[in-house]
């Protein structure tokens, strides 16, 4: 395993242990629970946000083809 440093003020070591405590882990153990949370909080996010591009096209598209439905109905057909 590779070793990555990282700094923090009194508070978030005192954070940092405390919840390693809780979880009975290590504090890097926490740490690489919440970075791999946070990437699935991350794409969940990208997801969302794609989702609702595609949500939009479609709703444009129906619009664009009940209008022309609308149109050939005024016509009598």
């Amino acid at each position: 395993m590779k070793t990555i440093t990282l700094k923090a003020d009194d508070t978030f070591d005192a954070l940092l242990t405390g919840l390693a405590r809780n979880l009975n882990t290590t504090k890097s153990g926490v740490m690489r629970s919440a970075v791999l949370n946070y990437k699935k909080h991350v794409e969940r996010a990208a997801l969302g946000r794609q989702v609702r591009e595609a949500s939009l096209k479609v709703r444009e598209e129906a619009l664009e083809y009940a209008s022309e439905f609308e149109a050939a109905d005024a016509d009598g057909l």
